[in-house]
């Protein structure tokens, strides 16, 4: 493996990497305050009311600004566009003041935006997998199922700067799920102006039309090669953002990546690139190398309804085939922790089922209980996943555990990202691989995936016993009897198996030593405003000041 890697090192820099002990450049290549990071793939949607995957995801929250903010380091909620917030007694009704604040066309920012917003992530017409998200305020759920008007919702602009929120039930983690993309403001004054002039409104995030409110501005996008963003003098907070532009590439080859890291062509891969399983090892050694937990799991969605796989014992069976201890320690090799639960233990002082992570007697004798007299009768079954070489040595792994542990015959499918997403979304597969970061730090970020009205749910499974066992546990006052009914929903869930977990995820980086301002968090979120070049010469990393609170300046 080093031997390989070393290639790769001489090929895109001429030298050996080991006479400064970082792997490869250490010079910006580029002008200060600048930042040249990768993004792994072209985003689906930049719309916040539409995105569902972590290419979109990861610029919205760099180019809006919602009520409130994660912290980079702790990801604990603080303000934003809402300066303070008052809370009923009941933890129901949430009250948001408003700092002034404007679009990037000069347009006023209101808490007529934030009620729009809700609205719209909630209609059916906007068509959201995220619209479960709002069924946490009163009448969300009624309004993405077409039983309820959409101003039925139970936000409201008290005023410009006001704004009211009710809860169907006490959220414990309602501020930190307020963080999340689904609820950044949407530019009604922006769409209202397209549909005057007759311009589909899906065009709205492109360059030539898009307004955000956040620390940047997207100003250039060529399709599959690169976006560009500029700070946005108009976001609230530009006095202290301290890069003027952002560079962002889209190749989805980590392998590539990591070369053109090596040459100096990215500061940081970014969050959505992965380092190459193969050269974690070595990788390792490197000053420049990081590694910290990550809340997120890696799972294979099952189409409970294409056979042979609408057999709940033959699900069972493929996932007691897999060896998962192998798995981490000889192919994916970053740490990860493996596991056959969809929860990782300990989050929100969750603990994990601790379902068998190998059993191949068990899986044998599912086999046989399923009606196949061996594996090698069970039709041959397709695993599709997206284009990527972690995930095609993940899948070849478990192709071969498969056939030797049971006889079964798969055959490997992989697609382009925006092919993919399509396949998921259209349960147009047998098997596909799939991940899944937590929104916020709760339980039910993973566990509402497997719900009836997820639009995230690509199993083709339901169960109305899950459902108001969820329901149940969102309603519950008392922590530990809450967290209790979370772990009977997710026991009633995997009992059925309509995905097969594989292991939690950690997160393994390379960082520049002039890029400050990346702390680890465990959901991997690293706001470019809190991030500035420090190019002064070094031979050692430079360790990263606190974070700032909004209205400082980081230094």
């Amino acid at each position: 493996m080093i031997g390989v890697a070393s290639a790769i090192i001489s090929g895109a820099l001429g030298c050996r990497p080991t006479d400064t002990g970082y792997f490869g450049s250490t010079t910006p290549r580029h002008p200060p305050n600048e930042l040249w990071i990768n993004n792994a793939g072209e985003p689906e949607w930049l719309d916040p009311n539409k995105c569902a995957d972590g290419t979109g995801g990861e610029l919205i929250w760099n180019t809006f600004a919602g009520l409130v903010q994660a912290h980079p380091a702790t990801l604990e909620p603080m303000p934003d566009i809402a300066t303070h917030w008052d809370v009923s007694p009941d933890r129901r009704t949430y009250t948001f003041h408003l700092r002034p604040s404007e679009w990037s066309d000069g347009t006023p920012l209101t808490a007529h935006d934030f009620v729009f917003s809700f609205r719209r992530l909630l209609d059916p017409r906007t068509a959201s997998k995220y619209a479960s998200n709002g069924h946490i305020f009163q009448g969300g759920a009624a309004i993405s199922r077409g039983d309820a008007p959409p101003e039925s919702l139970s936000v409201r602009a008290l005023g410009d700067l006001t704004l009211e929120v009710a809860l169907e039930a006490p959220l414990p983690y309602f501020l930190s799920f307020l963080t999340f993309y689904s609820f950044m403001p949407i530019p009604r004054h922006l769409l209202a102006d397209l549909e005057r002039q007759g311009i589909d409104e899906s065009l709205w995030t492109r360059p030539e039309h898009v307004v955000s409110n956040g620390p940047y501005r997207m100003t250039e996008w060529r399709f599959r090669q690169r976006m560009v963003f500029e700070r946005n003098p108009r976001y609230w907070d530009a006095a202290h953002v301290r890069l003027d532009r952002v560079r962002v590439a889209m190749v989805e080859s980590y392998t590539t990546a990591l070369t053109m890291y090596a040459a100096g062509e990215f500061d940081w891969p970014g969050s959505n690139t992965s380092l190459p399983a193969e050269f974690l090892d070595y990788l390792a050694g490197y000053k420049d190398y990081r590694r910290h937990p990550y809340l997120a799991s890696y799972y294979y969605w099952i189409n409970t309804k294409a056979p042979p796989l609408d057999n709940p014992l033959l699900r069972r069976a493929l996932s007691l085939a897999i060896d998962r201890e192998a798995l981490v320690r000889h192919v994916t090799r970053g740490g990860q922790i493996p596991s056959a639960d969809l929860v990782p233990d300990g989050v929100a002082g969750y603990r994990a089922l601790g379902r068998p992570l190998f059993d191949p007697d068990e899986a044998r004798r599912l086999v046989a209980e399923a009606g196949y007299a061996t594996g090698a009768d069970v039709p041959v079954i397709t695993l599709t996943y997206n284009t990527s070489e972690g995930h095609k040595q993940v899948a070849e792994a478990i192709q071969q555990m498969w056939k030797d542990v049971l006889g079964v015959t798969v055959e490997l499918e992989n697609q382009e990202w925006k092919v993919f997403l399509a396949t998921a979304e259209m349960n147009n597969f047998q098997l596909c691989r799939m991940g899944w970061t937590g929104d916020y730090a709760d339980p039910f970020t993973f566990l509402e995936l497997l719900t009836s009205g997820c639009g995230n749910n690509h199993s083709n499974w339901s169960d109305p016993a899950y459902d108001r066992l969820l329901e149940q546990a969102n309603r519950e006052p008392d922590p530990a009897t809450r967290l209790a009914k979370f772990r009977e929903a997710e026991a009633l869930a995997l009992d059925a198996q309509p995905l097969i977990p594989l292991y939690t995820y950690t997160r393994s980086q390379l960082v520049k030593p002039y890029v400050r301002g990346i702390w680890g968090n465990a959901q991997d979120r690293h706001p470019w405003k809190y991030i500035w070049i420090d190019a002064s010469p070094r031979t050692e990393p430079a360790a990263d000041p606190p974070p700032p609170s909004p209205g400082q300046t980081a230094s």
